[in-house]
C-alpha cells in the first residue's frame, strides 16, 4: 500500500510474513481485526484474489484461446469481460438464472446477457455442471471471511465478526472492519456484512477517526459498483424488504434507474448512466426511505 519507508516515517512497526494463533499474542490497548476474506475454492479452477493472481491470469491470457469462468457475481463477470477483450473465447457458467442475481435487478441482468452474447461469450445460465476444457479456468464463487482469530478469542461470530456501528466487538479494545465484519448499519437498522472494497475502505477511514477520538460511526448509504465492456452500473442501499420495483429508462441504452420500494419508500436503486447529482439525490431518498420503514 505504501513504500516501506512510509511505515518508518509514520512510526508504524510493520511485521510481514507473520501469523497469529491467538489475540493473546498481541500486547496492545487496541486491536483491529481486518483479516478480510478468502475465495471459496472450486475444484479444477484457480481463484482470483491478489495482485499476483491478476498478473498470472494476464500472462496466461497471452497464449490462451479458451477459458471457463464460473460465477455470476462481479469477480466472474468482470474476468469474463476482461478475457474476452483480450481475445480469449470464454464459456461463462452461472448457477443462477441470471448474472448478478443477488442484486435482484432482472432488467439490468438481462441487458448484460445481451452484451455478453454479442461479444461472443458462451453464457450458460442456470447451469448445474462445470464443463471440461479451457486453457484457463477461473472460479468466482464467493468468499469465506477469515474469522479464525475471533473464534479463538471467543468473540461473537455469525456471518462475520459481530460489531456495532463503531466497529467494536463485545471485548473492550477489540474492533473488526471490512469483509470480516458483520456490522450494525444504522441507516437500515440491521446487521450486515458487505464484500466490496469500497465498504472496507470506508470502514478503515471511519475507524481511524474513532480511534483518534472523533465521535464517528457507520453512517452512509452503502454502494456497490461494477463495470463490464465499458458499461458501469451502481447499486445504492439494500433491496431487502422491498415489495415492488419500478424501472425508468433502459439498461440496454445505458440510461436507467431501477428502484426498489416498500410502499412509497425507496430502499435501493440500481443505476446506469446517471450523473453525480442524480446519484446523490437517490442516496438521500434512500436514507429517508429506510428511516420511514423502521
Amino acid at each position: 500500500m505504501h513504500p516501506l519507508e512510509w511505515y518508518d516515517e509514520q512510526k508504524v512497526e510493520l511485521r510481514l510474513g507473520e501469523t497469529l494463533d491467538s489475540l493473546d499474542e498481541v500486547r496492545a490497548d487496541t486491536i483491529v481485526i481486518a483479516t478480510g476474506a478468502r475465495p471459496r475454492e472450486l475444484p479444477g479452477t484457480s481463484t482470483f484474489r491478489t495482485l499476483d493472481d491478476s498478473l498470472a491470469l494476464r500472462e496466461r491470457a497471452r497464449d490462451a484461446e479458451t477459458a471457463v469462468v464460473v460465477g455470476g457475481g462481479f469477480i466472474g463477470c468482470e474476468i469474463t469481460a476482461s478475457l474476452t477483450q483480450l481475445g480469449v473465447k470464454v464459456t461463462h457458467v452461472v448457477r443462477d438464472p441470471m448474472v448478478f442475481a443477488a442484486l435482484q435487478a432482472p432488467p439490468m441482468s438481462e441487458a448484460l446477457h445481451e452484451v455478453y452474447r454479442e461479444r461472443g461469450v458462451d453464457l450458460r445460465l442456470g447451469a448445474t455442471e462445470v464443463p471440461d476444457g479451457g486453457d484457463i479456468r477461473v472460479g468466482g464463487v464467493g468468499v469465506v471471511p477469515n474469522v479464525e482469530l475471533a473464534l479463538t478469542a471467543g468473540l461473537e461470530v455469525r456471518s462475520g465478526i459481530v460489531v456495532d456501528e463503531r466497529f467494536a466487538t463485545e471485548r473492550p479494545g477489540v474492533y473488526a472492519i471490512g469483509d470480516v465484519a458483520e456490522f450494525f448499519d444504522p441507516v437500515f437498522h440491521r446487521f450486515r456484512r458487505i464484500e466490496h472494497w469500497s465498504n472496507a475502505a470506508y470502514h478503515g477511514t471511519t475507524l481511524g477517526k474513532i480511534l483518534a477520538g472523533a465521535d464517528e460511526r457507520y453512517d452512509i448509504v452503502s454502494a456497490f459498483f461494477s463495470e463490464e465492456f465499458g458499461r458501469s452500473f451502481r447499486l445504492f442501499g439494500d433491496p431487502q424488504g422491498h415489495d415492488r420495483t419500478v424501472l425508468d429508462g433502459d439498461f440496454g441504452e445505458q440510461d436507467a434507474v431501477f428502484r426498489f420500494l416498500r410502499g412509497d419508500s425507496l430502499l435501493c436503486a440500481v443505476v446506469m448512466g446517471q450523473d453525480d447529482e442524480t446519484e446523490a439525490a437517490l442516496k438521500d431518498e434512500i436514507r429517508a426511505g429506510a428511516a420511514s420503514v423502521l
